[in-house]
């Protein structure tokens, strides 16, 4: 009797602990603002994602999903056009940019409920633009192949995987 007291009083706080909502004040329900937010530790301030000569981009770790992927913010160091955001933790980098993974869902509102719906968008370093390449992959998971053709990105979702074409990679966008 008392190992299955013990049993059901470990699967309630477990319940608990797994389906306890996120990053958020109890108190007054405000969400949690990892943009503006200065953590202790230095390494999820801002930082170097990569640089070009004459440009940083940086990112500022926003959280993470429970056994999933980081989700972070980024901007450039001078005349910054990104805005509060949430990008994955995956870029790919050529000459006169980096592609990025964009979120569409807010993690820290879904939890881990947050399901993937991510654009693939190329900012142009040189014109300091972005361009939205490919809208909806429903994945986390990807990874870019460059082939005689030019490049194509691989997102996995764990049932399926799907290929998407870049055919003016040169240029930055499809």
């Amino acid at each position: 009797m008392i190992i299955f007291l013990g049993i059901m009083i470990c699967l309630i706080i477990s319940f608990v602990i797994f389906f306890k909502p996120t990053l958020t004040d109890k108190k007054t329900d405000i969400e949690f603002d990892s943009y503006n937010h200065i953590w202790e530790n230095e390494l999820e301030n801002w930082s170097i994602l990569t640089s070009f000569s004459e440009l940083k981009i940086l990112k500022k770790y926003a959280g993470e999903l429970r056994m999933g992927p980081g989700f972070f913010h980024i901007k450039t160091e001078s005349n910054n056009i990104f805005g509060k955001e949430f990008y994955g933790d995956w870029f790919y980098r050529i000459e006169n940019g980096i592609y990025l993974q964009k979120w569409n869902s807010n993690p820290i509102k879904n939890g881990i409920r947050t399901k993937a719906d991510n654009d693939l968008i190329f900012y142009d370093r040189i014109k300091n633009e972005i361009r939205i390449i490919e809208t909806g992959i429903e994945s986390f998971h990807w990874k870019m192949e460059k082939d005689e053709l030019g490049l194509s990105l691989i997102s996995n979702n764990g049932k399926t995987e799907e290929r998407i074409r870049i055919t003016n990679a040169n240029n930055g966008y499809n």
